[in-house]
């Protein structure tokens, strides 16, 4: 996945190379884009010219198109945002029943330091009570 936040043009003003991260999915939904963007097409090799789109985006997402989406899968309320779903990934990272290491998961959100990604981490209300409580009963 191409990182899109990182700087284009460096302290120096030359321009820098794409940078890319890796970002592990289960099978299950490999299989699913799949079928939905036809990726075994786009991989085939000479399949209409298609190679330069092959690492091409999925789909063009801006945010209207993002808040569409979030509408349609139900995802209301202050959840409805793009940092609040970073976070909803983040928290589930941690607390999975094999929690990723920190630095893992800052490398899967892209940042630069581990710093940044504890702001995702930030845990309050009921979402904090329940992980203190799964802590009391381990």
């Amino acid at each position: 996945m191409r990182s899109l936040k990182k700087r284009k043009i460096d302290r120096t003003g030359r321009e820098r190379a794409p940078q890319y991260r890796t970002v592990p999915v289960p099978a299950a939904l490999i299989e699913s884009l799949g079928l939905v963007f036809n990726l075994r097409a786009r991989q085939r090799p000479g399949s209409g010219g298609r190679e330069a789109n092959r690492d091409a985006p999925l789909w063009a997402m801006s945010r209207p198109t993002a808040w569409r989406v979030m509408r349609r899968a139900n995802i209301q309320g202050r959840q409805a945002t793009g940092k609040s779903l970073r976070h909803g990934f983040g928290v589930a990272m941690v607390t999975a029943g094999r929690p990723l290491p920190i630095h893992v998961l800052s490398q899967l959100m892209g940042h630069a330091s581990t710093k940044v990604t504890e702001i995702y981490l930030q845990m309050v209300g009921e979402e904090q009570r329940r992980l203190v409580m799964e802590a009391w009963e381990s």
